[in-house]
């Protein structure tokens, strides 16, 4: 159609309703929002499709060494957690990867979910890595899955940068061997140097915290032909970004 352009008609902008507009209810408004909302849902469908294309290492659950770690706690698992526990085994026992959002106040318990579904992915025979994205955040739970894991022989690592010589030299080799079993740091965990032997399941803290391409690059340090890790996202304030990375498989604590 070669009509001018300046031929159709226009309205002014006195015209407009603006008690519609100030309301969004104008239909422009509405039709924005729509086609807005259509491609941001078409994304995540093929990025969805796309994840899952991968494969995941299985991890059935060894219901005798996670209840052992759950006897030893000092607590009891509120029914939230539960609840959450349970859906996050259900995506580890899947041949795909999990790709999931645990969200909670501070001091909700999502550190103990996390232990719990590591339990599991070692029980299993693979590695978990856990990232934070400050070294005091990373000791603290440093602290927690030592004292939760090394009671049932599991062995927990630490790399941060401040790991330096000899301890570097090696914590990277229990690492590369898969004698460390949890592997606990903060960007250090995808420097180059670090191999891991066996990686199952990535645990990333306050992911917002860290660009797509780190939290990719620890995923895929435990690529292993069409394989890759789960990913078990924990935050207390989630973002959009964080939650569309999510998608259908996000949790309360």
């Amino acid at each position: 159609d070669h009509r001018d352009l300046h031929s159709f008609p226009t309205r002014r902008s006195s015209d407009l309703d603006i008690a519609a507009l100030m309301s969004g209810t104008h239909p422009a408004q509405q039709r924005l929002a729509f086609e807005e909302l259509l491609a941001h849902g078409l994304s995540l469908r093929r990025q969805r499709i796309a994840l899952r294309e991968h494969g995941a290492f299985a991890l059935p659950i060894a219901r005798k060494a996670v209840d052992a770690l759950r006897g030893t706690l000092p607590f009891a698992l509120t029914g939230a957690q539960q609840r959450v526990l349970a859906e996050v085994e259900a995506d580890l026992e899947a041949p795909r990867p999990m790709l999931r959002l645990v969200q909670g106040d501070v001091g909700s318990g999502k550190t103990v979910v996390a232990a719990l579904a590591a339990m599991q992915a070692v029980s299993a025979g693979r590695q978990v890595a856990l990232m934070a994205p400050t070294e005091l955040l990373a000791e603290q739970h440093l602290q927690n899955f030592q004292r939760w894991f090394e009671p049932h022989g599991v062995r927990v690592a630490w790399l941060a940068g401040k790991v330096t010589g000899k301890a570097r030299r090696e914590t990277l080799a229990a690492i590369a061997d898969g004698s460390a079993q949890v592997i606990v740091g903060t960007h250090a965990l995808m420097q180059g140097g670090v191999a891991f032997g066996a990686l199952g399941l990535v645990i990333v803290d306050e992911q917002h915290r860290f660009g797509v391409h780190q939290r990719l690059a620890l995923r895929d340090k435990g690529l292993a032909g069409e394989r890759v890790p789960h990913q078990l996202v924990m935050t207390a304030t989630p973002i959009p970004r964080t939650l569309a990375m999510t998608a259908d498989r996000k949790s309360v604590v």
